[in-house]
């Protein structure tokens, strides 16, 4: 025993033997499977050994046998979690990026919102836009500028660019930029900037500006982009390329077919047949008989349709008329700017009622009862048809059929409720405009506007109640602050404080008005002028807001169009004219259109009727020169005022002057007299309206024989005819003439009969 373990090895020694044994082995297993790897597939005996079974292996078996046993826990088939072979490991290999698709847009240097529909157009056709590419994450910034190169060759030597992403909203959006990382634009980062391409991204350049010429439909950046052949020249190209390319294309070949056309003209005119030699000399020619030169036979057809045409000045200069221009062959174009040639008021007012249209009527239907304000609202309440078009008048509760009368009588309400209404000062020199938020906010002053167009295209009176400054700023857009004067301003506020300031020993207690209007200097005596000028400025500078809107409703017939380019010619249509103007009608003028129907000269009847005409001269003449005068007030109108505001006369002025105002008719005047009789209180502005411009008067003599037991009967008006009948039998004395016709006048503008 004792010899045995002195003598043998020790198990660990044999272990350790075995082991170096095996791996010396398992090396030149190894080394034989390099130097001859068909020993895997044909085993050989000189590559083969015998084991203790007898049994020959390849050397592959042989490796993976040794390495199981030597290694059971990394070579052992199926067991567990280290079931796989270090070798076929999917840990080991390496993994395949997903590719992923993005949409980008390449827009120009500078771009900081999101194209526009015609900028996107424009891109498109120069090549930029948007596009798709497919990425991986393993992309680096390299490989993505080499993708983007690709897709977009005129991106080929530019320094530079960043991604942006269009940020929440609608329409237009800012573009916001998006950082790159450390190693730049990469596939990874693209893929989660862009929510794995759900996101369209924006390519913007930092320095070069791209070329926006629009490229041929045959260009590289649309070979991939699906085409259509043009119907018309058969090209090929892109569907965004062709939508403008048609109507090109159409126009073009009109233009080929006229130019054509005038070609085979001009060969005719300037054939080498042409001559003016006689009809004998020539078998093959003929003379044509208006310009009596020669032409071949087979052409002489075609000159003669031309040679009719053409301007007689150049009839002995045929040939070189029609070789100088191509637009000679037809009619000469001498067409101008129409707005050049206006000379007159009457060429203005013209050219604007030939501006009206037609084909829809402007329909407004009004109660009289406070016609301004309902005039106002219901202007604006149109859908149907708009001020452009023929307006067209109803008043609610009245017979009367509107052909002209109506709608003259509505423009002449409107026009004067306008000036008293929107307007204030004293008019002689002209009105400016009332300060009044609630009717700025209403759009009031802009419908004020379109009534002045209207009413110059349609008949109707002319704004000729306003200041020259206003006129200058509708004209213009602007006036000229340092003309104006203290006069100019209209507000009772600002002229009682002008002359506040100009009267006062101390203007302490001022201060805080002066400041109000702007005025920042010392608050002297010795600055009363600057102070007052300041007060002017503001008084004024204050109301512009009024007159844009009112310039703002003036743009129907390019009315603003016309005042700016003639603006002195237009100046007595809306400023007042002086002293002796004649535009306002007088007794004068309403005696000189009457029209009247005498009976036969020598009878009774002819001797009333003389009578009456006087009678109505009278009454125009009182009118005049008394100024304006009211219907007297009953006893009736008395009792109603007592009723309503439970008052006697003399308790409140106020509520006096609130009644009257509701109630009273309007003063009687010479223009009111006209307005009864025709529907307006103007003369006619047109020369040619005012030529026709007559006042027919008929007279009644059988009032008494229709209707035996009536005891009065009042002047019948057929304001569309211009018409007035006189009940002679009602009128024998002046007296009875002066109440006849202030009833009438005062209670009777309603149209109650057809």
């Amino acid at each position: 025993m004792a010899a045995s373990s002195s003598g043998g090895p020790s198990k660990p020694q044999e272990l350790e033997a075995r082991v170096i044994t095996a791996a010396q082995d398992i090396i030149n297993r190894l080394a034989q499977s390099l130097q001859q790897p068909n020993t895997t597939c044909i085993p050989n005996a000189e590559h083969s050994h015998e084991h203790s079974g007898g049994q020959a292996q390849t050397p592959k078996d042989t490796v993976q046998t040794e390495m199981a046993r030597s290694f059971p826990g990394f070579f052992t088939k199926k067991r567990g979690k280290n079931r796989f072979s270090p070798l076929q490991s999917s840990a080991l290999m390496p993994k395949s990026s997903k590719p992923f698709s993005v949409y980008i847009y390449l827009v120009n240097k500078g771009c900081t919102n999101t194209p526009s529909a015609t900028e996107e157009l424009q891109l498109s056709q120069a090549g930029l836009g948007k596009r798709s590419l497919i990425l991986t994450d393993d992309m680096s910034h390299t490989m993505v500028n080499k993708k983007i190169k690709e897709e977009y060759p005129k991106m080929d030597g530019v320094q530079g660019w960043l991604l942006h992403k269009s940020s929440g909203g609608q329409g237009r959006r800012k573009l916001v930029a998006i950082p790159p990382d450390v190693n730049g634009y990469t596939g990874r980062l693209i893929r989660n900037v862009s929510s794995a391409g759900k996101t369209l991204l924006y390519v913007v350049p930092l320095q070069q500006d791209l070329d926006l010429t629009p490229l041929p439909s045959d260009a590289a950046e649309f070979q991939t982009m699906p085409k259509a052949s043009c119907q018309v020249c058969k090209e090929s190209m892109p569907l965004h390329i062709l939508a403008l390319h048609v109507n090109n294309c159409v126009k073009s070949q009109s233009t080929e077919e006229e130019d054509e056309t005038d070609v085979q003209l001009l060969s005719v005119m300037n054939s080498p047949s042409f001559c003016r030699e006689p009809l004998d000399m020539k078998q093959d020619m003929k003379e044509c008989p208006i310009c009596l030169c020669c032409f071949p036979v087979n052409e002489i057809a075609q000159h003669a349709s031309l040679c009719g045409e053409r301007p007689e000045d150049t009839s002995t200069h045929m040939t070189d008329v029609y070789v100088s221009t191509d637009s000679e062959c037809s009619v000469p174009s001498n067409r101008t700017d129409p707005l050049t040639d206006l000379v007159s008021e009457a060429d203005v007012l013209q050219w604007l009622s030939s501006q009206v249209d037609t084909s829809k009527d402007f329909r407004i239907c009004i109660t009289r009862n406070d016609l301004v304000q309902r005039g106002f609202i219901q202007w604006q309440r149109q859908k149907k048809g708009s001020p452009v078009n023929k307006l067209h008048v109803t008043f609610i509760g009245e017979a009367g059929i509107d052909t002209g009368a109506l709608s003259k009588e509505f423009l002449t309400e409107m026009m004067h409720g306008i000036e008293t209404r929107l307007f204030e000062g004293s008019g002689k020199k002209g009105k400016s405009p009332v300060y009044s938020i609630s009717d700025l906010e209403n759009s009031f002053y802009r419908t004020a506007g379109g009534v002045f167009s209207v009413s110059l295209a349609q008949g109707g009176p002319p704004p000729c109640f306003l200041r020259s400054w206003c006129y200058q700023f509708l004209a213009t857009g602007n006036f000229d602050a340092l003309q104006l004067t203290k006069d100019d301003v209209d507000d009772t506020e600002y002229r009682s404080l002008i002359e506040k300031v100009e009267v006062a020993d101390n203007l302490t207690d001022l201060t805080e008005d002066i400041v109000s209007c702007g005025y920042t200097g010392l608050v002297k005596l010795d600055k009363r002028d600057s102070i007052i000028r300041s007060i002017v400025v503001h008084a004024t500078v204050r109301l512009t807001p009024m007159l844009q809107q009112i310039r703002n409703g003036m743009k129907i017939y390019n009315l603003l169009e016309v005042i700016g380019r003639h603006e002195s010619l237009c100046s007595n249509l809306f400023v007042p004219r002086d002293e002796n103007d004649d535009t306002a009608p007088d007794a004068d003028y309403i005696m000189s259109i009457l029209e009247p129907e005498l009976s036969e000269r020598g009878s009774p009847r002819h001797a009333k009727e003389n009578a009456i005409i006087n009678f109505f001269q009278d009454f125009l003449e009182n009118l005049e020169s008394s100024g304006l005068c009211h219907r007297p007030v009953t006893d009736q109108d008395k009792d109603k005022k007592s009723c309503e505001y439970g008052i006697q006369d003399h308790q409140d002025q106020d509520q006096e002057e609130h009644w009257n105002s509701k109630h009273q008719p309007p003063r009687m005047s010479v223009p009111a007299i006209m307005q009864w009789l025709t529907g307006q209180r103007h003369k006619p502005c047109l020369p040619s309206e005012r030529a026709n411009f007559k006042i027919h008067v008929r007279f009644e003599h059988q009032c008494k024989d229709m209707m035996p037991e009536h005891y009065i009967c009042y002047p019948l008006v057929s304001a569309c005819t211009n018409t007035i009948f006189f009940p002679v039998a009602h009128m024998n004395s002046y007296t009875e003439f002066t109440e006849v016709m202030t009833t009438a006048v005062t209670m009777g503008r309603d149209f109650s009969r057809v």
